[in-house]
């Protein structure tokens, strides 16, 4: 009999969705426990939604049957072998730093044991708040002692140095 998990051998997975989504959140747990040979994740955040749909979306059902509050949702979860024992690359592009999105790369700076490099590319509508919240990653303590974070800035973003001036 076939082994039903599709994901068991798969190394590069690139995937579109909203890390401040709950449902979506635990879309990527589930795959990720299939994926017990994952070396390379590459996630593309959707861009905003409409404020309108937004504000009418139903989390409630999700969030109802979740045993811990939804901030925890990467804390609680049991660990994902791939996160574990062989995610090796990390990119995400189109972050803004909104509590959501800090989630996921705060459990693979804490738990990726063989993590060696997360790359995460800011979105253009990045706020100077998203901004702080996302170097404090850069303090967080680290399961892999070779990873590097590697945080780039939108393409937009006008840097002016003390004296006034641009590099």
């Amino acid at each position: 009999m076939e082994d039903p998990n599709l994901f068991k051998n798969l190394r590069e997975l690139t995937i579109d969705l909203d890390l401040n989504d709950r449902r979506e959140m635990l879309i990527l747990c589930i795959v990720l426990q299939r994926c017990l040979s994952l070396h390379q994740l590459e996630i593309n955040i959707e861009e905003s939604r409409s404020q309108i749909e937004e504000a009418t979306r139903d989390y409630s059902s999700v969030n109802s049957r979740l045993p811990y509050p939804e901030t925890k949702l990467w804390e609680q979860r049991e660990l994902c072998d791939c996160i574990t024992f062989t995610l090796r690359q990390v990119s995400i592009k189109g972050f803004n730093g909104k509590d959501g999105e800090m989630e996921f790369p705060r459990h693979l700076i804490t738990k990726g044991a063989k993590l060696e490099r997360l790359e995460i590319w800011c979105n253009h509508d990045w706020s100077s708040e998203g901004g702080k919240a996302t170097l404090g990653l850069l303090s967080l303590p680290r399961s892999s002692i070779d990873v590097s974070i590697l945080l780039k800035p939108p393409p937009n973003l006008l840097v002016v140095l003390e004296d006034g001036s641009q590099p």
